[in-house]
């Protein structure tokens, strides 16, 4: 009788071992499905003494994000935190801050966020304009386009 009292505890607390790491496992997974932008080698920066505005418009139909950093030694991931993150459909826009900002885009693909390969620029000079970038699967792609300009009006 004792021994199958022990033998029942040790499978209580196996089940429930077995039932934590189960949680954990699938906490970890779904951290997977999330963008970690700090990772990807391109991230297009800009910077402006002024606020700034930003418009994004996918044209390739994929599932994209743009993602919106700040470098800070003391935070974030890898020094780098996230400020916002903006899923683009069709066409979005949004505000940021005077100040440096890194640009980053991502593709989604299966359960994955892809980093776009490097961001072409315009090289067309546009007053107000402060980047005219286009992101991409490869090099040279423009299915998602983000324009940032001065909220003021002038280039810097």
């Amino acid at each position: 009788m004792l021994k199958m009292r022990k033998l029942e505890s040790i499978l209580r607390f196996g089940l429930s071992f077995a039932a934590a790491i189960m949680v954990v496992a699938a906490a970890a997974a779904a951290g997977a499905t999330e963008p970690r932008p700090w990772l990807c080698r391109d991230k297009p920066v800009f910077s402006s003494s002024n606020p700034m505005t930003w418009t994004a418009t996918n044209r390739g139909g994929e599932r994209w994000v743009m993602l919106f950093m700040r470098f800070d030694l003391d935070g974030g991931h890898d020094g780098f935190t996230v400020y916002d993150t903006r899923t683009i459909g069709g066409s979005d826009s949004g505000s940021l801050q005077a100040g440096q900002w890194y640009a980053v885009g991502m593709y989604r693909a299966g359960d994955h966020w892809i980093c776009a390969a490097r961001a072409s620029e315009n090289p067309r000079f546009t007053p107000g304009v402060v980047r005219d970038l286009c992101y991409g699967e490869a090099p040279g792609g423009c299915a998602l386009k983000m324009v940032v300009k001065d909220a003021a009006g002038a280039h810097n």
